[in-house]
């Protein structure tokens, strides 16, 4: 009696993810198109708030580590682990979404163009450290781990130049309000589905 519950949540919880992200698919494709990218920019849009939201979770990966190092509560280790492997999809979404708008926007995928070339590179690095953190059992080495998670993806994109990507955000810096409301709708959405994706992934796992 006591799975059925429990089971219903995870359908509900799995039910509004989807619909956060077909949401976040119908405001672009009915937010403005921008004067420079036309309709390209809608999926511009998405991809931009990919960026923010996985760069927000694997922020919250290194706080979390950091959180139990410095109090050892238990609460903030069992929080890390869905919050990685969430921070990994996420971050493999917004690969994906950066390979499409390269792709639709610019005629054609620079691999070697330096942000490209770096998002790819701190997946692999988000994979390996995740690896390496469930294949040990000390709490506080892992924690190490989840900071180092954190903080080496901040470390690596401070020290990227901008190439092709523009040095402002055109974005933000649009008088369209529009354009404004559309992107913070498809982030929110975003950010809901990230946060509902650690709560699902955490049923299905009690380590960390």
């Amino acid at each position: 009696m006591n799975g059925k519950p429990a089971g219903n949540r995870k359908i509900i919880i799995g039910f509004i993810v989807i619909a956060c992200f077909v949401l976040s698919g119908i405001v672009a494709w009915l937010a403005p198109s921008e004067q420079t990218l036309g309709q390209a920019v809608k999926l511009i849009y998405i991809h931009a708030s990919l960026v923010f939201v996985s760069l927000i979770l694997v922020s919250s990966v290194g706080i979390l580590g950091l959180l139990f190092l410095i109090t050892g509560k238990q609460w903030f280790l069992e929080w890390a682990r869905p919050a990685k492997v969430t921070t990994i999809l996420f971050w493999a979404l917004y690969l994906i979404s950066s390979v499409i708008a390269m792709q639709w926007t610019w005629g054609g995928i620079v691999w070697e163009e330096p942000r490209m070339a770096l998002a790819f590179s701190i997946f692999l690095v988000l994979v390996a450290i995740y690896l390496v953190s469930i294949t040990v059992h000390a709490p506080k080495l892992i924690s190490l781990f989840n900071v180092l998670m954190g903080v080496s993806v901040w470390v690596l994109i401070a020290n990227v130049p901008e190439v092709l990507h523009p040095t402002s955000n055109p974005i933000t810096a649009s008088p369209s309000i529009g354009i404004r409301l559309s992107t913070l709708s498809i982030f929110m959405l975003q950010a809901i589905a990230a946060v509902l994706s650690v709560v699902f992934i955490k049923q299905f796992s009690k380590k960390t």
